[in-house]
């Protein structure tokens, strides 16, 4: 009886071991397969394709098309590449500035906006302010019809802090599409406090003028007429200030300063119209017509004073 017990349990002795062997050998094999899987996942997903590192090489040398052109690579392999999206649309937003051609632009700002927004819920929260500050500004550089959008990147780029030298001169202009006039005096008042010129000033005469405060406005453009050394902007800030002084009916003021614009540019057609209001108001029709057709001959397609003329 002890036999037969020894031999049974003999038995299933070497069962266990059996077993035990069996599935020692099914875990070597499914960690073969693992390495096995994953060589192959690299081979496929990795080999020949560009590394991050080797973009962020390229974007320290300046050489954005590199980036444009590697970063592609990378997204033919793994689409959904936060990394490669992100350098892909800095790159493209450096290469639309850096074009001539308005078509191959815009089809590099397109490229931008479509590659960062890709992106922004495909990386990291810290890495979010930069995607949007580009975000923003590709944004506005497409046109009034995404100023909303825009200001919505540029906000959030703010919110968090960062300090680019141009994002609150962004942000004042993406305002100022909108009629935000109250943000945009805010912001290009501090994009003048860190960055002071005479389009600053003409850009923050605008805004005070969109809030009806006239006296800043003024002031904004008789200090870009002064400091100025842009011969076009002078003769523009004159022809707003000009019509400001109009419209409080400082005349002989206003008269000047249109007067100023012609001794520089005859052919202003703007300053013809400043003037012929001038005369309107004094009720000399002749002379008012003779300066609205002054600026029709120099600008055929001039609303006001085609208008005045019934054209």
């Amino acid at each position: 009886m002890f036999g037969w017990s020894d031999g049974r349990y003999s038995l299933s002795g070497r069962r266990r071991a059996l077993s035990r062997r069996i599935l020692s050998v099914a875990a070597f094999a499914a960690v073969v397969a693992s390495v096995v899987f994953l060589v192959v996942f690299v081979r496929r997903n990795y080999s020949g394709v560009p590394s991050v590192s080797s973009l962020e090489r390229a974007w320290a040398a300046g050489d954005y098309q590199a980036v444009y052109d590697r970063s592609e690579i990378i997204l033919q392999r793994r689409p959904l590449d936060g990394t490669a999206l992100a350098w892909r649309g800095f790159a493209a937003y450096y290469l639309y500035a850096e074009k001539n051609d308005p078509a191959q632009a815009q089809t590099y700002l397109v490229e931008c906006v479509t590659s960062l927004r890709n992106a922004l819920y495909r990386v990291s929260a810290q890495s979010r302010p930069e995607i949007a500050y580009v975000l923003g500004k590709a944004y506005y550089q497409r046109g009034y019809y995404y100023a909303d959008l825009a200001m919505k990147y540029l906000d959030e780029a703010h919110e968090a802090g960062l300090d680019h030298p141009d994002l609150a001169e962004f942000r004042a202009l993406a305002a100022s599409y909108l009629g935000d006039y109250k943000t945009s005096v805010e912001a290009f008042t501090e994009a003048l406090s860190s960055n002071p010129s005479d389009l600053l000033l003409h850009a923050l005469a605008r805004s005070y003028a969109g809030l009806g405060d006239q006296d800043r406005a003024k002031q904004y453009l008789s200090r870009a007429i002064s400091e100025t050394g842009d011969e076009l902007l002078r003769l523009r800030c004159r022809y707003e200030l000009g019509s400001i002084l109009l419209a409080e009916g400082k005349v002989a003021e206003a008269e000047s300063e249109f007067a100023a614009i012609l001794e520089k540019d005859p052919n202003s057609a703007d300053a013809h119209y400043g003037l012929g209001v001038i005369y309107e108001n004094q009720g000399d029709l002749i002379k008012a017509r003779s300066e609205w057709r002054k600026a029709i001959r120099a600008n055929p397609v001039h609303a006001g004073a085609r208008q005045k003329l019934n054209l």
